[in-house]
């Protein structure tokens, strides 16, 4: 069989495997992995594929490299669409499942078994802004050079290396707990800023018009201290 034959099969084989690892990496908040960690990653979710794709298909690939034809047997790439049908269907199956492992955190099966102490999720700062924040969630951000800020936490760095947050509806906030709003619709506060900590405050009663804030800022208990 020619050598660019085998290498073309060896591509296809491991397609699936790359495919799910690409889609993952993209859609999950993961620490950076190392190309070869992308690759063992890619060959291990491979077979795991079609570990469940063989016993479906006759313990047969979706595809072959030889045909014979007339008693002779030539070598080429013989597709097979229901075989290629049900190995898509178990590759964005599996890749959905790793989503969902890592997203809502499937390591708390291995946790409870006292096997891991690990999360699925990156550091920290992933665990606690993802498990404990909420809708609306009212933060206090301290920054490096002593000043605060209040405000609903929209969005968040999906690393704890470049912690930055972008807070809605935020106002500065003084020594003596009184709230300047700050114009717009909200501040970005990143790296630059020196993020100290962040407060996960209480949300907002039914009869507040603004998220529930301490009355002095530094008397904030905080929830979480992500740096402190």
């Amino acid at each position: 069989m020619p050598t660019t034959l085998i290498g073309f099969q060896i591509f296809l084989i491991l397609l699936p495997g790359f495919t799910a690892a690409y889609v993952v990496q993209a859609l999950a908040t993961r620490r950076t992995q190392t190309d070869l960690e992308r690759i063992i990653e890619a060959v291990v979710f491979s077979f795991l594929i079609y570990a469940c794709d063989l016993p479906l298909n006759g313990g047969k690939l979706p595809f072959i490299t030889t045909h014979e034809t007339g008693g002779t047997t030539d070598d080429m790439v013989v597709w097979n669409p229901g075989q290629l049908g049900w190995l898509a269907v178990i590759t964005v199956s599996f890749t959905f499942f790793a989503l969902a492992y890592i997203r809502f955190d499937g390591n708390r099966i291995f946790r409870a078994l006292k096997l891991t102490e690990r999360t699925t999720r990156n550091s920290i700062w992933n665990d606690i802004l993802e498990h404990e924040a909420i809708d609306n969630q009212p933060v206090q951000v301290e920054m490096a050079d002593g000043r605060n800020v209040l405000g609903v936490l929209l969005y968040y760095s999906d690393a704890s290396e470049d912690d930055s947050v972008y807070l809605k509806q935020a106002a500065w906030v003084d020594a003596q707990g009184q709230t300047t709003p700050i114009p717009g619709p909200g501040i970005l506060l990143t790296k630059s800023c020196g993020i100290r900590s962040v407060s996960l405050l209480n949300p907002a009663t039914d009869d507040d018009a603004e998220p529930a804030k301490p009355p002095v800022a530094e008397q904030a208990t905080p929830s979480t201290d992500l740096f402190g």
